[in-house]
């Protein structure tokens, strides 16, 4: 080989090597990122955010109870202040609980544990103050016959 050819062989080689190297470098870039946001995302799924106030009185005014009593339970272990109307809603939600409860024990002929979601029921009625209204909305969304109701 010449000495023109040698150069251009070695030239060569240096452009296919950088030509190698800029790729490598693109993909660790491409790599970091992708690991960036994955992270960033799965930080975000864990999350568990508390139910504002609006939110738990829109699910009472859908007929959302069991949505209603999952937030409460939620904001209740996330030890959310109890603001405005929220202790009135919780207590529907407490509400709703023991009378679907109550209709399932009755329904299945357990009297004993029926009596005691039935006196559950007696404590959260007295709570609930302006939301006195779901009650009767409570029953029939359950399909609760009023005469068997104690």
């Amino acid at each position: 080989m010449n000495e023109n050819q040698s150069a251009e062989v070695k030239t060569g080689v240096f452009y296919r090597n950088l030509i190698l190297n800029g790729i490598v470098i693109l993909l660790c870039v491409i790599f970091a990122v992708q690991v960036f946001l994955f992270i960033r995302e799965a930080s975000a799924y864990m999350k568990v955010y508390e139910a504002d106030e609006g939110t738990l009185i829109q699910e009472v005014n859908s007929q959302m109870y069991e949505m209603l009593v999952e937030n409460v339970y939620r904001n209740e272990a996330l030890g959310v202040p109890v603001k405005g109307d929220m202790a009135e809603i919780y207590a529907a939600a407490h509400y709703y609980e023991a009378a679907m409860l109550y209709n399932a024990h009755q329904k299945a002929g357990s009297a004993q544990q029926a009596e005691e979601k039935y006196a559950q029921m007696q404590a959260y009625e007295e709570q609930l103050g302006d939301y006195a209204f779901v009650k009767e909305e409570i029953w029939a969304f359950l399909g609760m016959d009023t005469e068997n109701i104690k």
